[in-house]
């Protein structure tokens, strides 16, 4: 694999320092800004958390039994929906420190994973399994864009 495949390695590291720093940032604010549809930015730090360790479980499972299991893109909004509540009740000190260590956990497996499980995870169309920016960026912009100028 070249290192141009796998350039995802790097900006999965570029994202969680981005991620550590905005946590940071909004540890240091006193008022918790708010996202739209009813997030708020620990919400939203508590979901990138639980997804980080629903890839960790998915990986689990491939080392255990050979499958990278499917969830199915319409069960995505049920979970949201079901962990909000959660998700909105998580203070704020608590969700930056578990998106931070979920997100350094799954960092961790991907970079260790065999060119034979890269290639499962490519070959079924499951990037998001290797490159977890899909999924943080959009997510970071959201709270960079919220939180006050430094």
């Amino acid at each position: 694999m070249s290192d141009g495949e796998r350039a995802y390695l790097t900006r999965n590291a570029m994202e969680l320092g981005r991620l550590r720093a905005l946590g940071s940032r909004l540890l240091a604010g006193d008022l918790t800004p708010q996202l739209t549809g009813g997030w708020t930015p620990s919400a939203v730090l508590a979901h990138l958390a639980f997804w980080d360790r629903l890839v960790l479980a998915r990986w689990n499972l491939y080392f255990r039994d050979g499958v990278i299991e499917t969830l199915p893109d319409t069960h995505t909004d049920l979970v949201n929906a079901a962990g909000m509540p959660l998700w909105l009740d998580l203070p704020r000190e608590a969700a930056v420190a578990e998106a931070i260590e979920a997100a350094d956990q799954v960092v961790e497996r991907i970079t260790t994973l065999s060119p034979a499980a890269v290639d499962v995870a490519l070959a079924t169309g499951r990037r998001a399994m290797l490159d977890r920016t899909f999924h943080w960026t959009p997510h970071l912009d959201e709270l960079a864009g919220v939180l006050p100028p430094r």
